[in-house]
């Protein structure tokens, strides 16, 4: 009878995991909808390619999604730089494999601080300049507005009026309203609102572009290699049909582009709450 519970006990237990489909997870930038018309067809192509099931998991922050990650509920993420970073700073497992290039064809990306145009930030008194950013995690938020500011003003956006207002694109519109006087965003988006106003001040130097991070603990090594033979063989005709930001092709993650970010990211503690 043990014989026979164990054996049963132990086929309930490997059905179980064949029957839990890989798990991915969108960077929480975009709304429900947009996740499903962006990454849809990659994962549709990527499921079958691996004759594998996978499910979609998406969160709204980034903390939520790196404790999704670390409590192995998420097998396969879509990671911008900095959030992939303080993942892997508490969870090695966390391996990025795939990063997707730009519109021009870059492996990486800037950050850009902008204004509203015509607005003269030298009439306003450091101190109460209005900052928008995005999430604390995200890589265009504190940490490279920080570096921007320092850079273009030459001030500490510790001293000023800054607050999260959670997108990329809420920092554009944020600003052509009227209600912050600068702000940080991925370059690429702050460009989509130049029409109604935006101005780009100054870009970062080039970060790295936005991967495919796999977990180590519940992918095989034969799975990871199968993810990333059928992503880098993808022929163009299929994944310019993919959503806008992974549409441009992808290549092999280099670590050693985060080498700079990494020191950024070590040098001061970023706040999780805004300081007005």
């Amino acid at each position: 009878m043990r014989r026979f519970l164990c054996f049963f006990f132990t086929s309930f237990l490997c059905l179980s995991l064949e029957a839990r489909p890989i798990v991915f997870a969108p960077l929480p930038f975009f709304n429900t909808n947009k996740v499903l018309e962006d990454f849809f067809p990659m994962v549709n192509y990527l499921e079958e390619g691996m004759d594998e099931n996978i499910a979609f998991h998406y969160e709204k922050k980034y903390d939520d999604l790196i404790a999704a990650f670390k409590a192995n509920k998420v097998d396969i993420a879509y990671f911008g730089p900095l959030p992939f970073l303080a993942l892997q700073k508490s969870f090695p497992s966390a391996l990025p494999i795939i990063t997707f290039h730009e519109s021009d064809g870059a492996k990486g990306y800037r950050c850009a601080l902008v204004k509203f145009a015509g607005d003269t930030l030298s009439d306003i008194p450091t101190k109460k300049l209005k900052v928008a950013l995005t999430q604390p995690l995200s890589t265009c938020g504190y940490t490279k507005t920080k570096v921007l500011i320092n850079t273009y003003l030459h001030s500490n956006l510790d001293t000023m009026l800054y607050r999260y207002v959670g997108t990329h694109d809420e920092v554009g519109l944020s600003i052509v309203r009227g209600d912050f006087h600068i702000g940080g965003m991925k370059e690429s988006i702050a460009k989509e609102y130049t029409s109604l106003g935006l101005e780009i001040i100054d870009t970062t130097p080039l970060i790295p572009g936005f991967s495919l991070v796999v977990n180590t603990q519940t992918l095989s090594t034969e799975q990871i290699a199968k993810i990333k033979a059928i992503l880098l063989s993808t022929p163009k005709e299929v994944y310019e049909k993919w959503g806008k930001d992974i549409s441009y092709g992808m290549s092999e993650t280099d670590l050693k582009m985060f080498e700079n970010l990494k020191s950024d990211m070590e040098s001061f503690t970023i706040p999780h709450s805004g300081s007005f």
